[in-house]
């Protein structure tokens, strides 16, 4: 895994650096679409090339270890991490269930804003950066199918930082489910402004380990989409 040029992440005043960089290598990872059993360069390389000291990259990847992206073993490096068993079989028997759009969004509906809740308890640092990065990229102006990668984007990296895989596996099929739906409340300048507010909401009570205002907002946000998909129509 070779990092794009100037591949230092920027450090912020209120992010430990470890934080910065698992942040960045969870970015790499799925930038580059790494797959399971990939190796990812030693501590002493990723040190090097990251301007950081062995310490703090062995940090990060205990972060991700912890996450289950990455699986460390003696002989082998650092290498990337195959699901669960009980993960990838949740996937394969719900990859070809039929899916009603209404059963659709009863699921995000009654799933989203337990995951928002859970993350504002149980997520890191790193998580927090990759979740303010994506707001940061996001704006009313975009293509409506970069807004909508955007959304997406948000919403896996939050069901990521629940530390529910279950949950973050049942999450990522919906979005599959759901991506001709959501594209139409991207389709208006008001869907992709709507969206990126309901974001904001729901990171601010996560980043203050506000787990019912998470959750309220998220309810919220499902709700305001609703409106603007029936609007749509």
């Amino acid at each position: 895994m070779t990092p794009s040029t100037d591949p230092r992440p920027t450090l912020r005043r209120s992010a430990p650096r470890s934080a910065e960089v698992a942040a960045y290598l969870e970015r790499e990872i799925a930038s580059r679409g790494l797959l399971p059993g990939d190796k990812l360069p030693t501590e002493r390389e990723l040190a090097a090339q990251l301007s950081v000291s062995r310490a703090t990259v062995r940090s990060a990847l205990q972060e991700l270890e912890s996450k289950h992206l990455l699986e460390r073993t003696q002989g082998r490096g650092t290498l990337v991490a195959a699901p669960p068993a009980p993960v990838s079989e949740l996937y394969a028997r719900l990859a070809g269930v039929g899916h009603a759009q209404q059963d659709v969004a009863e699921l995000r509906g009654s799933m989203e804003p337990l995951v928002a809740e859970l993350a504002a308890v149980r997520s890191s640092a790193a998580d927090l950066i990759q979740l303010q990065d994506v707001l940061n990229s996001s704006n009313e102006h975009l293509s409506p199918e970069e807004a909508l990668r955007l959304d997406i984007q948000f919403h896996t990296i939050l069901a990521q930082a629940a530390r529910n895989q279950l949950m973050a596996t049942v999450l990522t099929l919906t979005s599959s489910w759901t991506t001709d739906v959501r594209l139409r409340s991207h389709s208006t300048l008001e869907g992709r402004r709507s969206s990126i507010e309901g974001h904001r909401h729901i990171l601010d009570a996560i980043e203050a380990r506000d787990a019912t205002g998470a959750g309220i907002a998220m309810r919220d946000h499902l709700a305001d989409v609703a409106i603007l998909i029936r609007g749509c129509e």
